[in-house]
């Protein structure tokens, strides 16, 4: 088993951790001053009822099992709210 990175991975794909065979969604790709680069998968899977907690691996172990949907480059978050100033003494 060769780890190869796979710059192809991005978030929304269905992805699974070679070593331990944790599969799931990848929700976070993280990438570290050392040129580490973390993927953070939630799998669909609940254990008692539960959901599972995600996992975190390095991203060389991580294979890509099918490509997720089409994300929106809108983002969401909703509308900022402008900072408030008080009025200058007068």
């Amino acid at each position: 088993m060769g780890f190869e990175r796979d710059d192809t991975l991005k978030l929304g794909d269905k992805a699974k951790d070679q070593i331990s065979g944790f599969t799931g969604t990848i929700v976070a790709i993280t990438e570290w001053l050392n040129g580490c680069r973390r993927i953070t998968i939630q799998p669909s899977s609940l254990h008692e009822g539960k959901p599972v907690e995600n996992s975190t691996f390095d991203a060389e172990q991580v294979e890509k099992v099918s490509t997720g949907p089409q994300l929106s480059a809108i983002r969401s978050g909703g509308p900022s709210i402008a900072p408030e100033r008080p009025n200058d003494p007068t």
